[in-house]
């Protein structure tokens, strides 16, 4: 509050000061209304007061003081500096942006300081006002409403304004290369009426000719967008650039066709490509499909996106006759394989219980197991059961065996006729954790930077499966060559893609993260860029950029390869199955006859030493039997020989 009191008093011993030009206090104050309208004209953030470091009679540090106060009353942000101050243009690019510069000029010192002053700063940063004000003889009145040259070091988007004295006509002053200031009458002006604006356009609908000057242009070298055909640019952005020059009045002169889009050389230090010749201002504009990214912005400027598109990864067409070992499987959802699974475990156990009522005996549950697998392999009864359980069981099986084989054929043979052609992954995460495809783009390109310098997780995933730099292509005819003769992914835009008109081969795509904004590019701060930028909008807004979208975008062709034969690969599942199951019906073969061998080598020794066994015991029998009678034998005899000696010895 103090200051601001003290700048009040100071401007209060100021104001009765009389000056010695002939602009009293009342003509100072008169323009306070002119500039208050440019500031709103041109939507200038604030105000910066300019005057000149050289003491003259003109007390211009005294009217900054009187503009200052009567702005900042009206809540308008006011700053006063001079002209060496307007030098340190930084300072003001670090806490403004599009200033209001009002320059006092009353002598031709100040003209001369002014116009040294330029030599050093953007001009095209500040929004400028110069005001020749009445002094002395006001000997600058010819060279206000005339100029000579280039004075001021103007350029084609300088937005400045001239007061020349008493003149009622403002106008606007800009140049080209030909350092021949060019005035544009933008308003009038009476003493206390503030700015009358005599045109509605916009600063390049009124200002949108450059009056033949050369465009030195770059291009890409097998561009799909761009090329050199009996000397005129001819494709998609070649129409562009000659739409563009027909509008803007400007000749196109090619100064180089490079291999490269441009990418920035560690080891030099240095930009390379179409990048390169923009940066070291041997070219104007570059043109091609350039994709903007932070670090290209440090040194080039992009044009509004002539195409918007999506990023993504092609792969070559999996063939279509090859059919994956999965297939067969896929026919029913897993639940019903399981019920299917859980029907031939349990059926045989459920009529081996009902044969043998309640028992379960192993012979009986094996050939169960046999006869139900054997139905649902469409093979029949050796003997149907005599049991009315044991049929009607036997029955449901055949029926529902019929029901599901029918299923499966019918399913198995759409999933077979219709290609279903699909990649192994279907998002981009899949794809790197997948690993067996590498990755391939344009060498030296804004994808190629993005994958390399990023530090995201899946970018440091993407750059381990990149080939090697020199392995990249450089057109999109050879990456396509590369997709098609070898197991990599393309990662490219979709408009490339589109702009192609023969593909080696058949593809199929992922999506990838991001949509790229295909540009024009132009020189670093170029004067040109706002007038191409409103152009192409114009172009989109009126449909021409529809129009040569579909003059040059054409439905693309693929190589025809003729009808797919079925081969080797594509019967390979069948075969397996086939040849799986006569080994493996060789192996129960072979099993079965060491058994049956097995099983008669016991028998025989079985046989012969039972045989043996009743031999001998007959054998002993008979000597046992013998050994028995000859003792009865004898008993007999002795009893006989007894009983004869007691009759003997009773007579």
């Amino acid at each position: 509050m103090a200051r601001v009191t003290c700048y009040m008093i100071i401007l209060l011993f100021l104001l009765p000061v009389p000056f010695s030009f002939s602009m009293d206090v009342n003509d100072a104050l008169k323009y306070i209304l002119l500039i208050k309208d440019v500031h709103k004209y041109y939507k200038t953030t604030c105000i910066i007061i300019v005057h000149s470091d050289i003491d003259t009679e003109l007390d211009q540090t005294s009217l900054a003081y009187i503009w200052s106060r009567a702005f900042s009353q009206q809540g308008i942000l006011t700053m006063i500096a001079s002209f060496s101050e307007l030098s340190h243009e930084r300072k003001f690019q670090d806490y403004t942006t599009r200033p209001l510069c009002v320059i006092i000029l009353a002598t031709k010192e100040n003209l001369i300081e002014f116009s040294t002053i330029t030599r050093y700063i953007d001009v095209s940063f500040f929004v400028w006002l110069v005001m020749f004000l009445p002094y002395q003889e006001n000997s600058m009145r010819n060279f206000c409403q005339n100029p000579i040259g280039n004075p001021f070091n103007l350029i084609f988007n300088t937005e400045m304004l001239v007061l020349c004295y008493d003149h009622p006509v403002l106008r606007e002053w800009y140049a080209l290369r030909d350092d021949k200031t060019r005035v544009f009458d933008l308003a009038t002006w009476k003493s206390g009426q503030g700015l009358n604006v005599t045109t509605r356009n916009t600063l390049y609908a009124r200002r949108n000719n450059l009056f033949g000057q050369t465009m030195r242009i770059s291009i890409v070298n097998e561009s799909l967008f761009i090329e050199m055909k009996n000397g005129v640019l001819s494709l998609f952005w070649g129409a562009v650039v000659r739409e563009l020059s027909k509008s803007m009045n400007f000749k196109i002169e090619v100064t180089s066709i490079m291999s490269e889009y441009g990418s920035w050389n560690e080891e030099e230090k240095i930009w390379e490509g179409v990048i390169g010749e923009l940066a070291s201002n041997k070219s104007d504009m570059g043109v091609a499909e350039f994709s903007m990214t932070s670090h290209r912005l440090d040194a080039v400027d992009f044009s509004l996106p002539l195409i918007m598109s999506h990023k993504r990864i092609y792969f070559k067409k999996p063939d279509s006759s090859s059919v994956h070992w999965s297939a067969y499987l896929k026919t029913f959802n897993i639940d019903i394989w399981m019920v299917i699974v859980c029907l031939i475990v349990s059926v045989p156990i459920f009529l081996t219980v009902i044969k043998t009522r309640g028992r379960v005996k192993m012979n009986v549950l094996t050939d169960n197991y046999m006869h139900v697998w054997g139905i649902y392999c469409q093979q029949g009864l050796s003997e149907f059961p005599t049991e009315t359980s044991m049929r009607l069981g036997f029955l449901s099986i055949f029926v529902s065996s019929l029901i599901i084989l029918s299923a499966y054929s019918a399913s198995l043979t759409s999933f077979l006729t219709v290609s279903t052609v699909s990649l192994p992954f279907s998002t981009m995460e899949e794809f790197v954790d997948h690993g067996s495809y590498g990755l391939i783009t344009f060498r030296n390109s804004a994808d190629y930077e993005i994958i390399t310098s990023n530090n995201r997780s899946i970018t440091l995933k993407l750059k381990k499966l990149i080939k090697e730099k020199h392995e990249l292509p450089l057109t999109a005819q050879d990456g396509f060559v590369q997709v098609c003769n070898e197991k990599v992914g393309f990662y490219l835009t979709k408009a490339i893609m589109n702009a192609m008109t023969t593909i080696p081969c058949k593809t199929v795509y992922i999506k990838a993260s991001g949509i790229d904004s295909l540009a024009l590019i132009l020189t670093k701060r170029s004067p040109y860029t706002g007038l191409v930028n409103y152009f192409i909008q114009r172009y989109k807004d009126n449909g021409v950029m529809n129009k040569l979208k579909r003059m040059y975008f054409v439905k693309k062709q693929f190589y025809d390869t003729g009808y797919n034969s079925v081969t080797l690969s594509g019967i390979a599942p069948i075969l397996s199955v086939l040849a799986g199951g006569i080994l493996f019906s060789c192996l129960i073969l072979i099993f079965e006859k060491a058994y049956h061998q097995f099983c008669s080598c016991e028998s025989k020794r079985t046989y012969q030493f039972v045989f043996w066994q009743k031999f001998f015991d007959r054998e002993i029998g008979t000597k046992e039997g013998r050994r028995d009678q000859n003792l009865a034998f004898k008993f007999k005899k002795n009893q006989l020989s007894e009983i004869l000696r007691k009759n003997d010895f009773l007579t």
